[in-house]
């Protein structure tokens, strides 16, 4: 809508501009009567972008009349030339929305505060640094588009400032579980003020030359039926999803790069960075050191999840500190190729070992296990079940664009014997876009999925209940398909069931012989809930993964990681670690905090154990103390790994004994293994920046000691690894962990 109250000489001096800025842009000399024109007929959402912008420039009288002009006549010209809607299509749009909830929005003067929130139980701490809004909860269409207006105007003009937190569509919102929180007050984040140290490489190009890599063969195997390791020579990510971690982009297809800070003058301090507002994550409790007199039995679920890992780089890349408790190690480690041997059958795991001396602590030595599934393609038809949050906090940067893109790329990876059903929700389900299971090339379903865009409130309960329930139909009546629900959606649930063990509990999955497995994807930056992500993933028989572009969205679901990536080899997949009291004075994981499960559970098939599709690889690192005069080579303790066959839905079990010299040095095991080891370190080092209890002291300086000693151990891998994209965004997140850490150590007493 037209600015009620616009400053008429504001206006005036804009028209008197337009003439010449338009010329010198080669827009139309008639654009503006014709976006008048055209912003008087027309609500689409397409609008909102430039609406806002006349309305901002026109209430800032002191903004100069030409760098106004030239602004708008910038994104008029932008928005001209975006790809046009029917406007019989805007108008179903509009009654969709009004349709799916009752809720009547007012304009409201937007203030926010920024603050840490933290809640504690008995197990674990919800961490929320919260922006507090006074505004309506439940924000329009228009209402969502105005507030990214702000920030799009910004770059179209090149005005660099501090990131906004001014303005939020939806406040993020704690387990309804937790008790009640306390806020604390924190600053507005920095602009960014560190650049990735190189560009980053094109799909494909990113894994180390030949002459550069690295064999990871010299050490020695776990005795597994045969089945050993052999050379690892990539030391990229491990698998292509994981690419193009941008900011936010303005529109479809506009992946916008954060922009570049002003220097500071010479009389400023650096600017302290900040976390990114209204983000919420879980702070699990950090295990530590156990006797093995007293307990030598370690049991986990296995985890195929590297979130927390891309989460921090693209946090740390548009200029925001990382916050510990957001550092799950396991993904960390999780998220880099390691070229591990294949099994030699497609019912196996194969199954390697390393123990190397401990970089950081002379004491201490270092064991990697690593289970690898076999890769295979299976012809078993799929139920697809996409529900897509259509909330006003999508609205924020270019998470539309992104779960669109994503939603489209599945439907297109999809065979003919496949079958997709869409879901929309917001403050409840928009049934005029909900298409039953069909096939994927239905119109239905292409319409749907072209259809989303940003409305009200977030009601995940409400999508995912419908989803399950059209998932439940699609399994019943294909009861031999594999049944994958894909939730797209920033987690900021704030209507109905806020938890998500109350939303899954909603959404039950009574079938465990063919099971509903649920895919999380998160997208966003701020105003963005980690926590409620990762555990319906996780207690929701699937995984999780975080797309931060469209090229990512469209790299991540091309046919070929999709048909990988939903094939299941392993569902409710555990591992049980028995140690050597003879040999193992006491041993601590490194990672998997929100993994570890009692030892009595290892022979129970429960849901919360990780489902892991075909080829992937699942790292862990323990650090141990062993008796003096251990001699060498040793036999450490054995492994044992448990999981149901998806397809027979058999239990199946494989275990191996974890056998090595004790005393190689840290680089003795090839350049793969260090670089896994310093990546897990780093990470579990740095989450110690974050207190278990009230009152605890942080030792910054020892974190930042070991950090700097992981940096100059990561130095020594450039010759052979710095080719690759993996490393040199490790390189480049590192040094951001240090700054963090540097910035919470005390001074030394020294003046300057």
């Amino acid at each position: 809508m037209r600015n009620d109250s616009p400053d008429p000489e504001m206006e005036r001096r804009l028209r008197d501009h337009f003439v010449e800025e338009a010329q010198d842009l080669q827009a139309p000399d008639d654009l503006w009567d014709r976006l008048e024109s055209r912003l008087g007929e027309q609500q689409a959402p397409r609008f909102a972008l430039l609406r806002g912008a006349l309305s901002w420039t026109a209430e800032r009288p002191g903004l100069a009349a030409a760098a106004a002009a030239v602004l708008v006549v910038a994104i008029g010209v932008t928005v001209w030339g975006l790809p046009g809607q029917d406007p019989a299509l805007d108008d179903a749009d509009e009654a969709a929305t009004t349709a799916a909830s009752t809720t009547t929005t007012t304009a409201t003067t937007t203030t926010s505060s920024v603050g840490t929130t933290t809640t504690a139980d008995s197990d674990s701490t919800t961490t929320t640094t919260q922006l507090a809004v006074v505004a309506d909860d439940d924000a329009s269409e228009d209402d969502a588009a105005g507030d990214a207006t702000a920030e799009t105007t910004q770059s179209s003009a090149r005005v660099v400032d501090t990131p906004s937190t001014t303005q939020a569509t939806e406040p993020a919102t704690t387990p309804t579980t937790t008790p009640p929180s306390v806020a604390t007050p924190a600053p507005t984040p920095a602009p960014p003020v560190v650049t990735p140290p190189a560009p980053r490489a094109d799909s494909g190009s990113s894994g180390t030359s030949d002459d550069a890599a690295m064999d990871d063969s010299d050490g020695m195997s776990i005795a597994d039926d045969g089945m050993e390791s052999d050379g690892m020579a990539d030391g990229d990510y491990d698998d292509p999803m994981d690419d193009g971690m941008d900011a936010d982009g303005m529109e479809d297809g506009m992946d916008a790069p954060a922009a570049a800070p002003s220097p500071p003058a010479e009389s400023e301090e650096p600017a302290v960075r900040q976390p990114p507002p209204a983000t919420t994550f879980q702070d699990y409790e950090r295990t530590g050191f156990v006797e093995t007199s007293v307990d030598a039995v370690s049991t986990f679920s296995l985890d195929a999840d590297r979130t927390s890992y891309f989460l921090a780089l693209n946090w740390a890349r548009n200029g925001y500190t990382v916050e510990p408790d957001s550092v799950r190690a396991e993904e960390w480690i999780n998220a880099f190729d390691y070229s591990y041997a294949h099994p030699t059958d497609d019912r196996s795991f194969a199954i390697t070992g390393d123990v190397v001396r401990h970089p950081l602590d002379a004491d201490l030595h270092l064991t990697r296990i690593a289970f690898q599934a076999p890769e295979f393609r299976d012809e078993t038809p799929l139920n697809v079940t996409l529900v897509l949050d259509a909330s006003g906090s999508m609205a924020a940067g270019n998470r539309v664009a992104i779960a669109r893109t994503a939603a489209e790329a599945i439907r297109g990876s999809l065979g003919p014997d496949d079958r997709i059903a869409v879901v929309h929700f917001t403050t409840a389900v928009i049934d005029q876009y909900t298409v039953e299971h069909s096939a994927p090339g239905d119109e239905d379903v292409v319409w749907s999925i072209g259809r989303l865009n940003a409305h009200d409130s977030t009601n995940v309960q409400a999508g995912l209940d419908l989803g399950v329930e059209l998932a439940d139909a699609a399994r019943r009546e294909r009861p031999d398909a594999f049944n994958y629900i894909i939730l797209m959606s920033d987690g900021v649930a704030n209507v109905d069931a806020t938890d998500p063990f109350a939303i899954l509990e909603s959404a039950e999955d009574t079938d465990s012989r063919n099971p509903l497995r649920l895919i999380t994807i998160g997208v966003g930056i701020e105003n963005y809930n980690d926590y409620l992500l990762e555990q319906l993933a996780q207690h929701g028989n699937g995984w999780y993964r975080y797309l931060d572009d469209t090229e990512q969205a469209r790299e991540t679901f091309s046919r070929e990681n999709w048909l990988a990536l939903s094939t299941p080899f392993a569902d409710q997949t555990r591992a049980q670690v028995t140690w050597d009291p003879s040999v193992v004075r006491s041993w601590r994981i490194v990672g998997y905090e929100n993994r570890v499960t009692p030892d009595h559970t290892f022979t129970q098939d429960r849901k919360e154990f990780a489902e892991l599709p075909a080829g992937t690889a699942t790292t862990v690192f323990y650090e141990l103390e062993l008796h003096e005069g251990a001699g060498i080579p040793r036999r450490f303790g054995n492994v044992e790994v448990r999981w149901v066959e998806p397809a027979s839905g058999e239990s199946r079990s494989q275990t191996t004994a974890v056998t090595d010299l004790a005393g190689v040095s840290f680089d003795g095991r090839g350049d793969l293994l260090r670089l896994g080891a310093i990546v897990g370190l780093a990470a579990d080092r740095y989450s110690r920046l974050s207190t278990q209890v009230e009152g605890q002291e942080v030792d910054a300086a020892s974190v930042r000691a070991d950090l700097e000693t992981l940096r100059g151990e990561l130095d020594a891998l450039s010759s052979r690894l710095g080719s690759t994209e993996a490393y040199r965004d490790f390189a480049f997140l590192l040094d951001a962990l240090i700054e963090a850490a540097e910035a919470l150590a005390p001074a030394s007493g020294y003046s300057r």
